[in-house]
């Protein structure tokens, strides 16, 4: 006596299951970082208005992680050779100049250094929250 289970039908929804949840994971990540994106752009400090016009946002996922990046990237070269603009503006501690002083923040934020750390780790319960319920949107189904 033999009993055979075919679980072909079975392995093909779970991996479309998986391919959902994954996609649903980028779309919210991409959720969040599309507004960690839009309060660093408004609390970066303005000089030019370069800084601020280079914000990017990528989204990849590998495996089973998905990984976001916001970046700036804002590169001054002068005789003395290249100045990375965006990374000292983040790190570094400095008197705002006038536009910046003027500019008004947004979300509770103001304009200054740490542009894109202080939002990211003052909103982040809510894009885990974001991606979370995508997920839970996904699996709902």
């Amino acid at each position: 006596m033999s009993l055979d289970f075919d679980i072909s039908d079975f392995l093909a929804k779970t991996q479309a299951n998986v391919t959902g949840v994954m996609q649903a994971g980028k779309v919210g990540v991409q959720d969040s970082l599309d507004d960690l994106a839009r309060i660093a752009t408004n609390i970066a400090p303005i000089d030019k208005g370069t800084l601020r016009r280079t914000v990017d946002t990528k989204v990849k996922a590998t495996g089973s992680s998905v990984i976001g990046e916001v970046s700036f990237s804002a590169v001054e070269t002068s005789k003395r050779g290249r100045f990375n603009y965006a990374l000292w503006t983040h790190e570094m501690t400095y008197k705002l100049g006038e536009q910046s002083q003027a500019a008004p923040g947004v979300d509770g934020y103001s304009v200054g250094n740490k542009y894109l750390s202080r939002p990211l780790y003052g909103e982040q319960s809510k894009y885990w929250k974001w991606v979370a319920d995508s997920i839970r949107g996904r699996i709902g189904r």
